[in-house]
């Protein structure tokens, strides 16, 4: 069914193509209903209403006949008053995927990647050192669809100091290289490390690096003269240069939660999977591309039809998640295409496979959804428009739960990190909408999930839609898979505590050496006990973690990476301090004549001797090695 499915989207594509290149001078309309005539104005005004809101926004509408209409809104540069125009380049962030997807595709026509083989064929001898099952093969459509089971690294796409990028492609994705958590095929965990990959096998097949592949296979053909992938910009001056104009700011409908953040650039380590950058002409021409009646991307036809068809749908259902790279957007109709953000854009480009229609929007604000989702939905129309889903009712099953992200570090000595962060804790109102709600913060009210299909739901949140599937305690959001976990938020809660606790330790450490400093001052003779001194290097212990913990935790790439391992090792041997301080102090306890109070405080730290060293050995220490 799903394969027959693909192959209709696939026809109706080439027939869409054919009615739109024959059909006489009848003016066109969206799939929303907007005729092309009124699509500026449209767009003019849907801007309008948000302009408090607006840093800069382009926009390119596009079908197979070339561009309709391009808009440029707001300032690229709001302290000089520099406004947005064709040459304001901007980052793509991860949409710069595409550009690995064409590629591969690109050497699957030429005959050089079997999608279907085991891309050990491709990689050197002993490429993959962390598979958890290397008995099952990964293909190129697992890289694609991101379901070969990568979890997350610490020094994946971090932000990184020019003298801190790696030589070559193949050093960064060898340092970065990923734990296995996951059975392939078995989580979808969006991987920016398996595209890198993807990106480097075309390298390996291709006998050029990637940068020069792209150069010479996509930008030139297509004309793309100001648009650059390097991670430094250095395959490219001009883009170089006027990336430094841009300015990236946060704007809200209420000014004071405005933010400005300069010029806010920094090199993507993985840099195929984030570092692309350039200016709306050229991201259009890119998605002109997929459109056009004769793709310049590829030499057959039947290339584009298959990159157009699903490799991974929401879990048994017929809706389409992934097509070759390509995510599936659920809107009026079914769009395919990539967003993407950076530390200081935000982009989107995608397309309807049977209209024709597509449009590229580039803002200078991260984490932007006003635009980059709501121009989208103007063009293509909301999916609960949709026939089949106009009457589609609430939720008819409570699905409040706390969901952990299989995007995280789910295995290994990070593994606390995915209980402080990618958490999705859903809590369902008397009014059957739901709010998301962690610890007493509650950061969104009113969801609602409209049940489409079995275990298939459209999530509403604040004006914007997804498509979800949720079954047996998995929660498919198209580019990553949550878990429900039975415990609950519990497992946050201890993370809390620990970070809690560590900093009031290092408070107390600070006063306790105040104090020591006033009574050398003072020639005081009060001294500390024996477990008195026990307890303050217990403390000490606790305030040293804190800073290890940081360290093994949030440090990235280069150099770092020792220092990540010299803090594991450093974590360990506080442990087995922390252990023997607690039997030491557990002995003076009780042998000790003191007063029960005393005691009971001093059996207190010595259980906390005890669970610093356990939370040490689960945390830390277990799995190390899958960092």
């Amino acid at each position: 069914m799903k394969k027959l499915i693909s192959a209709v989207l696939a026809a109706a594509f080439s027939l869409g193509m054919t009615f739109t290149s024959s059909a006489q001078q009848v003016e066109k309309i969206t799939p929303s209903g907007i005729p092309y005539g009124d699509i500026k104005t449209s767009i003019d005004s849907f801007i309008k209403e948000r302009e408090s809101g607006l840093a800069s926004c382009v926009v390119s509408v596009f079908d197979s006949d070339g561009v309709i209409f391009d808009g440029y809104y707001g300032h690229s540069d709001i302290e000089n008053g520099v406004k947005a125009d064709a040459e304001t380049v901007y980052e793509w962030g991860s949409t710069s995927k595409l550009l690995v997807w064409t590629s591969v595709m690109q050497q699957y026509e030429r005959g050089n990647i079997d999608l279907n083989a085991d891309i050990r064929e491709y990689l050197p001898e002993g490429f993959l050192t962390k598979l958890q099952y290397p008995e099952e093969k990964i293909t190129m459509i697992n890289l694609m669809s991101h379901n070969a089971g990568f979890q997350e690294s610490f020094y994946e796409n971090q932000e990184a100091a020019p003298d801190d990028v790696y030589d070559t492609l193949e050093d960064a994705v060898r340092a970065c290289e990923c734990w296995q958590a996951y059975h392939v095929g078995e989580y979808t965990a969006y991987s920016n490390w398996g595209t890198a990959l993807a990106a480097y096998i075309v390298e390996c097949t291709s006998g050029k690096d990637y940068v020069t592949y792209v150069h010479e296979n996509i930008f030139e053909p297509l004309g793309m003269t100001h648009t650059c992938i390097d991670p430094m910009q250095r395959d490219n001056e001009w883009v170089a240069a006027k990336r430094s104009e841009l300015k990236c700011y946060s704007r809200y409908d209420e000014p004071q939660y405005n933010e400005d953040y300069g010029e806010c650039r920094y090199a993507v380590q993985l840099f195929p999977a984030g570092a692309g950058m350039g200016t709306l002409g050229d991201l259009s021409k890119f998605g002109q591309a997929f459109v056009s009646d004769n793709c310049p991307l590829f030499e057959k036809p039947g290339t584009r039809e298959l990159m157009f068809s699903a490799t991974s749908y929401f879990g048994d259902s017929d809706a389409v998640k992934n097509s070759h790279g390509l995510w599936a957007m659920q809107r009026g109709g079914v769009t395919l295409g990539h967003g993407g953000n950076t530390g200081g854009c935000t982009a989107d480009l995608e397309f309807d496979p049977v209209s024709g229609l597509g449009v590229a929007i580039l803002t200078n604000e991260p984490g932007e959804t006003a635009f980059c989702g709501g121009i989208p939905t103007l063009l293509y129309g909301s999916c609960l428009d949709r026939e089949e889903y106009k009457n589609a009712a609430a939720a008819d099953i409570d699905l409040s739960g706390m969901y952990y992200s299989k995007r995280a570090i789910t295995e290994g000595a990070g593994k606390a990190m995915s209980f402080l962060g990618g958490t999705f804790p859903i809590t369902r109102n008397d009014d059957g909408t739901y709010s998301v709600n962690l610890l007493g913060f509650s950061f969104s009210e009113g969801l609602e999930f409209r049940r489409v299909g079995e275990n298939c739901y459209i999530n509403l949140d604040n004006g914007k839609e997804s498509f979800v599937y949720i079954k047996d305690g998995i929660y498919e959001a198209g580019y990553m898979d949550y878990y429900k976990s039975s415990a609950g938020v519990f497992p946050t809660i201890i993370c809390y505590v620990f970070i809690g606790f560590g900093i009031a330790c290092l408070a107390v450490i600070l006063i306790k050496l105040t104090a020591l400093i006033v009574r050398n001052v003072r020639r005081s003779d009060r001294k500390y006990t024996l477990a008195g001194k026990q307890i303050l290097m217990q403390q000490l212990i606790f305030g040293a973690s804190g800073i290890i913990f940081a360290m093994f935790t949030m440090m990235s790439g280069g150099i770092y990476h020792a220092l990540v391992i010299i803090s594991g090792i450093l974590a360990a041997l506080l442990a087995v301090i922390s252990l023997a301080n607690g039997g030491v102090l557990c002995y003076n306890t009780f042998k000790a004549d003191i007063k029960t109070q005393t005691k009971v405080k001093q059996i207190i730290w010595v259980a906390l001797c005890i669970a610093y060293t356990t939370f040490i050995l689960i945390f830390q220490l277990y799995n190390f090695w899958s960092l």
